[in-house]
């Protein structure tokens, strides 16, 4: 099965997500409006009553409706009932018309005529009152009662005023209760003065009571709550027609920017598939104009491509020498069994031709022997450990039972108590390759010097000969396996395995390897272990 791609697999999400976004921030929002909507609402209803609340007095003893009163404005009917429930006026359709039930601020949800509503009704008390006395005879001239919230107005104190050949002011406020019908320690006086404009002198007396003669009112606003529920509805259905579009424009947009984004890689991919497949190991990606993750990942595929190479080269290379090194012995081997077969051949004959053989046999041991030990370093199949150890010690022991060749005098010039973390067996094998190398390539008669000395912050082991000498241009080559130089004029055996064994054990011990030499002259290999 085909794997989606990743501009349709991102494509997807992002308009997934877009999609759920949308459709929640849309929801969010109705669901918010209408709430917010639903109490804007509730607070018109209670304005509107309390708006309403002073446009109602009893003037004189009858109940007045001024002209103020708004009975209908933005969908709210207002309504007045008597306290008995008697409707008294309103421009409410005659269905809508019920009795209110509760004297409450609080606006409810009540269904009438089958649809619902919001309605809130509240109680009227008529509990201010202003009278005008005329101050000589004490006639009551006007009286008026008006609605105020109890314990609004607090009693304020006044002077005794009198007047000559007519009464004084607090005659004037008994006369003002005596027609109210209302006891002075229920009243609370709130002014007693004497208007200046007035045509006649009078006494304008004003006071609240809790008790009141006058009857009590309802008045009650209503207004549907569709007009909440229609208004957002409408936001939402034009919402749902909006969200396909929001969709498709989230889904194009995904794909360019996704498609964008995955261009690089696919140049990677490509260039990279390119370079697979051909023969050129040598091609690179390009990282110049990359994102800096992309380049990074560049960068990376360039390493292992870098790694490859090196690692076909230097398998070719191996397999080349390899089976030129194995071509020999078995060339031998079998050239020796054929005439060990033949009918020529007697007793004796037989007798050398299988120690041939066991000779020929002993080289290929050796030689899979090495090979074994270079893979090994250079995979890292096995893990070595490393433990604090006298390299003085093991050196010094290394030189005094190698036996050199050819009358090669092996001095040693090495520090007392260098200690470092070696592997003792590896340490052992990098040594004895440096030396026998050496006397491989050394002259009749020659000389090998190891020297071992800490060197400012590190530790440095040498081992130099006055043999052959490696030319200039073969020096850089000598760490590669079955790499000898100048093999015409080397008389020695060998497999060109032994630095290149050398290299691998010194990167081991994270130490770092270096060769001088001079054609014909000398050759010198050191070894530069780390700082303690």
């Amino acid at each position: 099965m085909k794997k989606l791609s990743f501009k349709i697999i991102t494509t997807f999400w992002i308009t997934f997500l877009v999609a759920v976004v949308c459709g929640l921030s849309i929801t969010s929002i109705i669901l918010m409006g209408r709430s917010s909507a639903d109490e804007k609402l509730r607070q018109t209803l209670t304005s509107a009553i309390d708006g309403n609340s002073d446009e109602m007095e009893y003037s004189n003893g009858i109940f007045e409706i001024e002209n103020d009163f708004i009975y209908y404005s933005g969908g709210i009917y207002c309504d007045l009932f008597s306290e008995n429930g008697e409707y008294i006026a309103g421009e409410t359709p005659h269905a809508l018309i019920e009795s209110p039930t509760a004297n409450s601020v609080t606006v409810t949800e009540t269904e009438l005529d089958g649809q619902p509503y919001y309605v809130c009704c509240k109680l009227l008390e008529f509990t201010k009152f202003e009278y005008e006395i005329d101050v000589f005879s004490g006639q009551v001239i006007s009286y008026e009662a008006d609605v105020t919230p109890k314990n609004e107005l607090t009693q304020v104190p006044y002077s005794v005023t009198r007047f000559e050949g007519g009464i004084d002011s607090e005659r004037a406020v008994e006369i003002a209760l005596e027609h109210a019908g209302i006891d002075k320690a229920d009243a609370r006086i709130i002014a007693v003065e004497i208007p200046a404009s007035n045509d006649r002198q009078v006494f304008r007396i004003d006071f609240t009571s809790e008790k009141s003669p006058y009857d009590e009112v309802y008045i009650r606003a209503i207004c549907p709550s569709d007009k909440v529920v229609s208004a957002f509805d409408a936001v939402g259905k034009s919402a749902l027609y909006l969200l396909p579009f929001f969709v498709i424009a989230a889904a194009l947009g995904a794909y360019i920017i996704s498609a964008k984004t995955i261009r690089p890689v696919e140049k990677i991919t490509a260039s990279a598939h390119e370079i697979s497949s051909g023969s050129d190991l040598t091609k690179r990606l390009d990282t110049d104009k990359a994102p800096h993750e992309i380049h990074n990942l560049a960068d990376t595929f360039n390493e292992m491509f870098e790694r490859l190479q090196t690692a076909f080269e230097n398998e070719k290379r191996f397999t080349s020498d390899a089976s030129h090194e194995l071509r020999t012995p078995l060339a031998v081997i079998k050239a020796e069994c054929e005439y060990a077969l033949s009918s020529n051949a007697d007793g004796d004959d037989r007798l050398e031709a299988l120690e041939s053989i066991h000779a020929q046999a002993d080289k290929m041991a050796s030689l899979v022997s090495s090979l074994l030990a270079v893979t090994r370093a250079e995979q890292g199949t096995k893990n070595f450990a490393l433990e604090k150890g006298s390299l003085s010690t093991l050196t010094e022991d290394i030189c005094n039972k190698y036996k050199p060749s050819k009358n090669i005098t092996l001095k040693a010039d090495i520090e007392k108590d260098i200690e470092i973390n070696i592997n003792a067996s590896l340490m052992t094998q990098l040594i004895e390759n440096l030396i026998s190398n050496a006397d491989k390539y050394g002259r009749e008669n020659g000389e090998i010097k190891v020297r071992l000395f800490r060197d400012g912050n590190s530790v440095k082991l040498s081992v130099r000969d006055n043999g052959i000498g490696i030319s200039k241009e073969d020096l850089p080559e000598i760490w590669g396996r079955f790499y000898r130089a100048d093999r015409s004029r080397s008389q020695t055996e060998g497999f060109g395995l032994g630095l290149a064994l050398v290299k691998k054990i010194a990167e081991i011990h994270s130490a770092e390897c270096k060769a001088e030499s001079e054609y014909d002259k000398f050759t010198e290999i050191s070894v530069i272990f780390k700082k303690l």
